[in-house]
């Protein structure tokens, strides 16, 4: 694992008590760890090994950061960046104060120790895609980019605040900058917090809020915007003496990174993960070829998912779970093969219009088909209905009030903004079209957190330019307007002539010829197909994990296993836990409850706050 964590305030901690914590940040045992310490402040930092250096001292100030910086907009326009990010942020940091923060352009979390105003600001990216947990007493604040390691700290007193865990076994994830640990918060995205070491004082200013300003353009505009910017920001991150991966898929997104890395002249070896070779590794391996690109087939075994579960649950922050780090059982062959491995991540959250709230049509046996028109959310009530369900057996009946009354109980409009679990926005349905930000209110981060652990990782996708671009483009081109698929055919036709892994139609068709596709296909495999050799097999990309859970053991292993923890957790029943297991067997879907349940098992965290006796903190 990679990150870092520190404390303000507090006297030094021993030696073991901080090695410890720093230890914790490591996910393979070889990352490069670095510790600093004075009588205010201490930190720890781990990086991958051969990385640049992520602490930089100038003058009076110390700059930790963990991520990277491609760029910066000031008064003269954007600039690319040549150098170390940290020692980068120092020298913006004494040119320009902590108003520098607000014009960098990258994915990042870092820290300003400024000795001689006796502060300390710690600063996210717009996005939050890098989190900072923390947790404040009168003393001070502890901070960490793994949330399970603040309760080693001594000064972190938690346990489990059971209405934000019953949101996690329910919807997968906590919203907003809440967290499933009692006094421990999330730093707002696009923010720098402040603690100020002569009077104790804690103040968070937002530099930046997602706000919706569409602009009257064709599709063909944006599309070939998202092309050329794309184009850019992979040409500013990359050079031609670095080898690089891509983890392609049989769909679009992979495919327009594939597209933007070949016109920026980079050689990549691509990726492609499956059970078998099966139509969409097929698809995979046709667009790799035209790419002149090799390709590799990382072959999921029997037991690929049951080792996950062993592993992956160690750098967990309650934002999806285990099987979501989808290549971490090939992170030695990613490692050995190339220096940095690149995803098509989050492009559809941008361009697809997948976040957007629409009406869908059931034609019962043939499948089912969401029309590309915006269902409007402009209440609180129509908010919430829309993200909450019903919570799982085995924490049920731990709960005094409704999922729908827990939810809403963290959100309120006000007028002039609207507020998701501590997160603002300009309205509810910026909220609602603008949920990404931070990155876990959409979505599970979990594949994009997870996969920065394994090695040196990131997506184009996450640009300011292209959030600016999302942002300016009509709600109307984001569902029709079928924007990847064209950036593809803008950079080379040749790729998008090539068929979508669950379409069998090749990009550059019509959107409407892609749906009708994409139903059809989903019939075809659903009813006329053979029957496959495995039953958690499947056409596309992902395993059926439905089925894997009925077919193998390891879910109930793990339940078995963690019996007796299971029983000390007041919040949790053993009976529902049964239940739920058996309902799953009978053919109900249980997969999300399950496994985000077999996860929180495994993370040491749950150990943690067990063996504490600190399991039970109440809602507020």
């Amino acid at each position: 694992m990679v990150g870092f964590w520190g404390q303000i305030g507090f006297e030094p901690l021993r030696a073991t008590r901080s090695e410890r914590l720093t230890a914790d940040l490591q996910w393979t045992g070889r990352e490069a760890l670095e510790e600093h310490a004075d009588e205010d402040v201490q930190v720890g930092i781990a990086t991958h090994a051969g990385g640049p250096a992520a602490m930089a001292n100038r003058g009076d100030t110390v700059v930790w950061l963990w991520g990277s910086i491609w760029g910066f907009e000031g008064p003269d326009g954007y600039t690319t960046v040549d150098q170390p990010a940290a020692a980068y942020c120092a020298s913006l940091y004494e040119e320009r104060g902590l108003g520098f923060v607000s014009g960098l352009n990258g994915t990042f979390a870092g820290v300003v120790y400024d000795r001689e105003d006796r502060s300390v600001s710690l600063f996210t990216d717009r996005l939050g895609s890098r989190p900072i947990y923390y947790s404040r007493s009168d003393d001070g604040v502890v901070f960490s980019t793994n949330v399970q390691s603040l309760p080693t700290h001594p000064a972190v007193e938690t346990g489990f605040d059971v209405e934000y865990l019953a949101e996690y076994f329910t919807l997968q994830r906590t919203f907003g900058v809440k967290t499933p640990l009692s006094g421990v918060e999330r730093l707002q995205p696009g923010s720098v917090t402040t603690v100020s070491l002569r009077t104790a004082s804690m103040e968070t200013d937002r530099y930046w809020h997602p706000h919706r300003d569409p602009v009257d353009e064709s599709p063909a505009y944006f599309s070939r915007r998202l092309a050329e910017t794309l184009v850019r920001a992979v040409e500013e991150r990359t050079d031609p003496e670095t080898e690089y991966g891509l983890l392609l898929s049989g769909g679009s997104d992979s495919r327009l990174t594939l597209a933007a890395l070949r016109a920026a002249g980079r050689d990549v070896r691509c990726y492609h993960l499956a059970d078998w070779v099966n139509p969409e590794a097929r698809i995979a391996k046709r667009v790799a070829e035209a790419a002149d690109a090799p390709i590799t087939l990382l072959k999921r075994g029997h037991d690929y998912q049951a080792g996950a579960l062993e592993k992956t649950p160690q750098v967990g922050n309650f934002v999806g779970y285990f099987n979501q780090i989808h290549a971490s059982g090939f992170e030695e062959t990613l490692r050995e093969d190339v220096e940095y491995l690149f995803t098509g991540h989050y492009g559809d959250m941008l361009f697809k219009g997948n976040h957007v709230p629409t009406p869908t049509v059931d034609l019962g046996a043939l499948g089912s088909f969401s029309l590309p028109v915006e269902r409007d959310i402009r209440s609180v009530g129509a908010f919430v209905d829309g993200r909450i369900s019903e919570p799982p057996s085995y924490i049920s009946g731990a709960l005094s009030r409704s999922m729908r009354e827990i939810y809403a109980a963290n959100v309120s409009d006000e007028g002039d903004r609207f507020v998701d679990h501590g997160a603002e926005y300009g309205s509810v349905r910026e909220a609602t079209i603008c949920s990404r930000c931070p990155l876990t209110n959409g979505t599970s981060q979990f594949f994009y957190y997870g996969t920065l652990q394994t090695m040196p990782t990131g997506t184009p996708f996450l640009d300011n330019r292209l959030v600016d671009l999302f942002l300016s483009t009509p709600v109307s081109t984001l569902l029709r307007g079928d924007l990847i698929n064209r950036a593809v055919e803008h950079l080379d036709p040749e790729l998008a002539a090539i068929p979508h892994g669950s379409t069998n139609v090749a990009l550059s068709a019509p959107s409407a010829l892609q749906e009708v596709g994409r139903v059809a296909t989903a019939f075809k495999r659903r009813h006329l197909s053979a029957p496959l050799e495995e039953p958690h097999w499947t056409a596309g990309p992902w395993t059926n994990h439905g089925e894997l859970i009925r077919t193998q053991n390891f879910v109930r292993e793990t339940i078995d296993e963690h019996e007796e923890l299971i029983r000390s957790l007041p919040f949790l029943s053993w009976a529902g836990v049964n239940e739920c297991y058996r309902d799953h067997l009978a053919g109900a879907d249980n997969l999300a409850a399950l496994y985000t349940l077999v996860t929180f098992l495994r993370m040491p965290v749950t150990r943690r706050l067990a063996r504490d006796n600190r399991t039970a903190a109440p809602t507020p």
